[in-house]
């Protein structure tokens, strides 16, 4: 895949100012997995994506720089966004065959209509909850009581109502707190503006991860870790920190390239497990780090997500509606695809 220049764009009902488009080669990949430009041995399915250009997209990265996609005969075309709102209407709406969610939003989704189907979990647990130092918080405190020093200050998510809003509400719940009226919600955006409304101190709180967190580091600012919300064992649980979804109407009507598009995914899945060159490039394509030698760095701190993920089971699915604001939990039968997940 070649990269050009990034461009804002509208599709469909999508908003211009939410989304980049990496204008992609069509057909530049042969069906072997070779991506010396030539022209393809067999016609490829274009798979229109979009998502989020950061951790939870590392598999899908995986897929595309092994040559998976391809052999599969098909062609992963990218969209990035930076909000799960914004995917799930482009998704839910048709404009994208396939996206990466979060599944607290998504079953918050499904429960007011919407129709999607799950292919699989993509990101296990990735979220930290970060604070300025200047707070002076005691983060040594054990969970739920380091929550209850949050009382009157100022959390930041990505968007409002999207997971990260939705995750955290239900932890501080737990902690006692009422997340309507001890705390002041704020909205800041992607890793650039976020990095910005943390540091110049209009938000006291920030659900972090990855790339924010590398942000921050390479600004030199500092922070501190009140909870650490990454792997197992965590407040979080067995945690789907994002799933693929895929459109319902095009689910339906295309299963063979539904599981053509599922054995390649897990094929990249399966590479960030056991190839060691494959993390390193995947955190290199969705621009985790500024070169090569970075990623390969951020790739061994960072990569548990990306290889400890729950695995899709009923009981796991049931578990995600812990962070829905009613605990809804959608029809399993009904919203996974069957066999997606092992193709």
């Amino acid at each position: 895949m070649r990269i050009g220049s990034v461009v804002p764009r509208v599709v469909g009902g999508v908003a211009a100012a939410t989304i980049l488009v990496a204008a992609v080669c069509s057909g530049c990949y042969a069906a072997n997995g070779s991506t010396g430009g030539q022209m393809p041995n067999a016609p490829l399915t274009k798979v229109s994506f979009i998502g989020v250009k950061d951790q939870g997209a590392t598999g899908y990265a995986a897929a595309q720089v092994q040559g998976a996609f391809a052999e599969q005969a098909l062609e992963f075309s990218p969209t990035w966004a930076t909000s799960g709102s914004v995917i799930l209407q482009g998704v839910v709406g048709g404009d994208f065959e396939v996206g990466n969610v979060g599944p607290s939003q998504l079953y918050a989704a499904i429960e007011n209509g919407a129709c999607a189907r799950v292919l699989r979990p993509t990101e296990g647990a990735a979220y930290g909850l970060i604070a300025r130092p200047d707070l002076h918080l005691a983060v040594d405190r054990p969970f739920p009581d380091v929550l209850r020093q949050l009382k009157g200050t100022r959390i930041g998510v990505a968007a409002r109502g999207a997971a990260q809003e939705l995750v955290l509400r239900t932890l501080l719940k737990e902690a006692g707190l009422d997340p309507n009226t001890d705390v002041t919600w704020l909205a800041i955006g992607s890793p650039a503006t976020a990095l910005a409304a943390f540091t110049s101190g209009q938000v006291d709180v920030a659900m972090s991860y990855t790339q924010l967190e590398v942000n921050l580091r390479a600004a030199g600012a500092g922070f501190d870790k009140v909870l650490a919300l990454t792997g197992s064992g965590t407040p979080l649980g067995v945690f789907w920190q994002a799933v693929a979804i895929a459109n319902c109407d095009w689910a339906d009507s295309h299963p063979d390239t539904v599981m053509r598009f599922c054995r390649a995914l897990n094929q990249g899945f399966a590479a960030l497990a056991k190839d060691h060159d494959a993390g390193p490039k995947a955190f290199a394509y969705v621009e985790i780090g500024s070169d090569v030698d970075e990623s390969a760095s951020l790739w061994e701190t960072y990569k548990a997500p990306s290889i400890d993920i729950p695995p899709l089971t009923e009981q796991n699915w049931r578990y995600q509606s812990r962070f829905t604001p009613d605990n809804y939990t959608p029809d399993f039968a009904r919203h996974v695809v069957a066999g997606c997940a092992t193709a």
